[in-house]
């Protein structure tokens, strides 16, 4: 009997040590981590995404560039009297295999490999669902001239302006380009460069064109409301952006450059359902295991927007989308997390910094079937 008393209590104590072996200590820096992060979820989204992804699940979007981008007229307007080259390749939208050909179209005039010389070129997908569309156009100069370029004279809310007309004209749509808060100036920049007098000391500097940045939104009335402040978030971001340079002349003549990145055509998933919605502890968990995992280990700055995310619809899909590569919408939160701060870091060789993280992570959960292809 004593031996059997003595066997039960070594399995036991045998049984409890295993159990603790296996429990990993737990890490205060990731529990620093999780707390912040779930702090920062709760003052955007409360205890669950439900009602977020219920507001976004509303919009409906009344505009697409695959229906509104004329390559005919644009090119007209950008191109002018100008002779233009259509490049071969730009009749086929499909590859040899029958696939959605994701390639570019290219339009130009001019010499490209002239050092010198005046080229324009206008570049867009060959499915321009795609939402890729490029302009350049470069003066022909003089590299021995010594005449300093004339400044531009464009203010800030005529370049913004002039930027939404040429948005216009190659089909972005009006509706997903989020108008601007009242007494916010526009987002322009002036491109500068340097000038040296005789002596070889700096002169002052030449503004020679204005750049316009243009993000890429949809509006969902009473997003989010901050009762301290009594603020109203009314549009939520998307994925695809705008970049607009120009100099002075007439609208479309000043244009100089332009990149319009990823404004694919506006598709919202058919499956998506509210009631799959994350929860706050849920989404703080694995949004926590995700930039641990990346190699946070502290937060000097840390950010939450509520964002539409980019995916691929499901292959197998037997209704697929219109456009099966211009992606598909889906809710979700983009953390940006600087693990230096705000403060300025001196770094050298012995003294590495970290850079920041910006990930995104659905609102709502995924059925099983639609995890793999999605």
């Amino acid at each position: 009997m004593l031996t059997m008393r003595f066997a039960a209590l070594v399995a036991a104590t045998l049984t409890s040590t295993m159990a603790l072996a296996q429990t990993p200590p737990r890490d205060p820096a990731k529990e620093e981590l999780r707390a912040q992060i779930s702090a920062a979820l709760t003052a955007v989204l409360g205890d669950s995404s439900r009602t977020v992804v219920e507001r976004l699940s509303q919009v409906k979007p009344d505009g697409a560039i695959s229906r509104s981008f004329d390559a005919g007229k644009v090119s007209s307007a950008l191109f002018g009297r100008l002779p233009r080259r259509l490049a071969p390749d730009c009749q086929t939208t499909l590859t040899p295999a029958k696939e959605a050909d994701t390639g570019q179209c290219v339009i130009d005039s001019g010499d490209r490999d002239s050092e010198t010389g005046a080229y324009t070129a206008l570049a867009f997908s060959k499915n321009v669902g795609i939402g890729q569309i490029e302009f350049v156009r470069r003066a022909a100069f003089d590299p021995k001239s010594e005449i300093l370029p004339i400044p531009v004279r464009l203010s800030d809310a005529e370049a913004y302006a002039r930027a939404l007309q040429f948005l216009e004209l190659v089909g972005v749509p009006k509706s997903e380009i989020p108008e601007l808060p009242q007494g916010v100036p526009p987002p322009v920049r002036s491109l500068v460069v340097g000038t040296v007098n005789e002596k070889g000391e700096p002169g002052e500097p030449i503004a020679i064109q204005k750049v316009v940045s243009v993000p890429r939104a949809f509006s969902v009335p009473k997003l989010l409301s901050d009762p301290r402040t009594g603020r109203t978030l009314d549009h939520v971001l998307a994925p695809g952006g705008a970049l607009v340079a120009m100099g002075d002349g007439s609208v479309y003549p000043s244009i100089q450059f332009a990149s319009i990145e990823g404004w694919s055509d506006a598709q919202m998933d058919p499956k998506l359902d509210p009631r799959l919605a994350k929860s706050t502890a849920a989404l703080a968990e694995e949004i926590t295991d995700d930039l641990h995992a990346e190699g946070v280990r502290k937060v000097g700055t840390l950010s939450v927007l509520i964002v539409f995310r980019r995916a691929y619809p499901n292959p197998d899909d037997p209704n697929p989308p219109l456009c099966p590569v211009c992606g598909l919408l889906l809710p979700a939160v983009q953390v940006i997390v600087s693990q230096l701060g705000a403060d300025r870091t001196e770094t050298s060789e012995q003294a590495f910094a970290a850079p920041g993280v910006v990930r995104e992570y659905d609102l709502v959960d995924r059925t099983e079937q639609e995890r793999a292809p999605r």
